[in-house]
């Protein structure tokens, strides 16, 4: 008999669709300037800053002054970005949570976000993300206060649920929070960016038993 219980999944390009990258964002957002192609340098101090963010530590505004800064773009033009980075759930998930509660399985999301995108998800962003009500317990990094890969925020899944090892399926699209997971000793699963997220996912759950076969 199988242990799992719980069924976690990652937000973004798992079941949330986002912009490939800032320019991406800033042409969706429609700004009057063009994003800059960004250099090593440029793109690590941007990833500062996002990090930040994405644990809590500043507000949206000083996330927007600040990367608006670096990227040569006013700071209510990243404000822009920062709403439409999101583009909603992807086709299927609503169908999916509702089969996984209907099995007996919870389900959860284990993201590494912001406030402004937690709001967007699961207070007001409409019917793009009301899939994402029907999850049983939602985890967000920028409320946690740490962010994945870091040990301490699978730590904090386990405690807050009551399980622990395989008793969780993961599934993620960065290798290193795969791994981070897998080191836990939880089931998890990358979501490659090339394929359809619910196809490789249900793929994944069928191959566990936790879905039945076709």
């Amino acid at each position: 008999m199988s242990s799992i219980r719980l069924i976690c999944f990652d937000l973004g390009r798992v079941l949330v669709r986002i912009c490939e990258g800032w320019q991406h964002a800033g042409e969706v957002a429609k700004l009057p300037v063009a994003i800059p192609k960004l250099s090593d340098d440029v793109r690590a101090r941007v990833r500062e800053v996002v990090f930040e963010s994405e644990i809590g530590q500043i507000s949206l505004d000083e996330f927007c002054s600040r990367t608006g800064k670096i990227l040569g773009v006013e700071a209510h033009h990243m404000r822009q970005v920062s709403d439409i980075y999101l583009m909603g759930c992807y086709s299927g998930v609503g169908e999916l949570l509702s089969e996984l509660t209907r099995a007996g399985y919870q389900t959860a999301c284990l993201s590494n976000t912001n406030e402004n995108h937690w709001r967007i998800m699961f207070d007001g962003g409409g019917a793009e993300y009301a899939a994402l009500s029907s999850l049983h317990h939602r985890f967000g990094s920028q409320i946690i206060g740490v962010r994945k890969p870091d040990p301490r925020i699978y730590e904090h899944v386990e405690r807050a649920v009551g399980l622990q090892g395989n008793q969780i399926v993961f599934f993620d699209d960065l290798p290193e929070n795969i791994e981070a997971a897998q080191n836990r000793g939880w089931v998890a699963e990358l979501i490659a960016h090339d394929g359809d997220p619910m196809t490789q996912a249900r793929e994944h759950l069928r191959r566990l038993g936790v879905l039945k076969p076709r």
